[in-house]
């Protein structure tokens, strides 16, 4: 909090107080620019570009089996010892953002999405690398050959009119690193709490890890950081998370499954968080099961 007051962000916690903010209209999402972000816009154009992102989630609603299998198989060959980041989330949120997209994604993909973060500074920062691996993906997706999924559906939706040329870009590496980013930060710290503190349900493991910590708005008096901390993990309002369905029956499956692998005992060594003011995560988390459940 005192890193967002020190560059003259308000800041506002309190769930009530939040909520309140989170649902204003005299509070935008748009710095001013014209960014064709969803994330960065508000009224007709926010509407709009959010329904073609929404349809796109749609299509995993319910959770496919076939993608269900793939993550609890993931799980199931975790073995004795493996990182809690590089073994468990990154494999199961890269499994998820690639039925989203419709595309495979390989490893080095992933390290770009992964390097975007650092570039979504609050603070009005310019990471090079960042900035250069957002491109890379933009220019990456826009020449992919895909199936059916988002990447195809956003494809569609440009050509009907329902997008231009920079929304049908942009929000497709938006789209990938929230489908992403918050699963990879999510499941990370919620194994951690698992393998320290024991069973808990999805729905509690996401108010106390709550991936994304803050989201900026923007009023007459400057900018405004809300905490999503206090219980408004998925936020509220006109730029509530359109996939929370679908996160939380990611995370119920990858979870149960490393509960179960988990059941014998373990111990977690060399744990490292990450140190982005917005999004909360592990570095990395190494990981001894002691035994296992017969």
């Amino acid at each position: 909090m005192d890193e967002f007051e020190r560059h003259g962000i308000a800041v506002v916690s309190g769930r009530d107080a939040c909520a309140r903010a989170l649902r204003s209209a005299g509070l935008t999402s748009d710095p001013g620019g014209g960014s064709p972000s969803v994330l960065l816009r508000d009224g007709d154009d926010h509407t709009r570009v959010r329904a073609v992102l929404r349809e796109i989630i749609a299509g995993l609603e319910p959770f496919p089996a076939a993608l269900q299998a793939a993550i609890e198989a993931t799980v199931a060959g975790l073995g004795m010892s493996f990182d809690l980041v590089r073994d468990f989330a990154r494999p199961v949120a890269g499994a998820v953002t690639s039925a989203v997209l419709g595309v495979p994604l390989d490893d080095v993909f992933l390290d770009h999405l992964e390097a975007t973060t650092a570039n979504l500074d609050v603070f009005g920062g310019a990471d090079r690398a960042g900035q250069a691996s957002a491109f890379r993906l933009a220019v990456q997706l826009s020449r992919t050959p895909a199936g059916p999924g988002g990447l195809t559906a956003l494809r569609k939706a440009h050509a009907a009119g329902r997008l231009d040329e920079d929304e049908l870009v942009i929000n497709a590496v938006v789209l990938a690193h929230a489908v992403y980013e918050n699963s990879l930060n999510f499941l990370a710290c919620a194994g951690l709490e698992l393998a320290t503190s024991g069973p808990r349900t999805v729905r509690e493991l996401v108010a106390a890890v709550c991936p994304a910590r803050y989201v900026l708005r923007f009023g007459p008096d400057g900018p405004v950081a809300i905490s999503l901390a206090d219980g408004l993990p998925f936020g509220l309002g006109r730029h509530a998370c359109p996939g929370s369905g679908v996160a939380l029956a990611e995370a119920e499956i990858a979870l149960t499954a490393l509960a179960k692998h988990l059941g014998g005992g373990c111990e977690v060594r060399d744990v490292r968080w990450k140190t982005h003011a917005v999004f909360h995560g592990l570095d990395s988390a190494q990981v001894v099961v002691s035994g296992k459940a017969g």
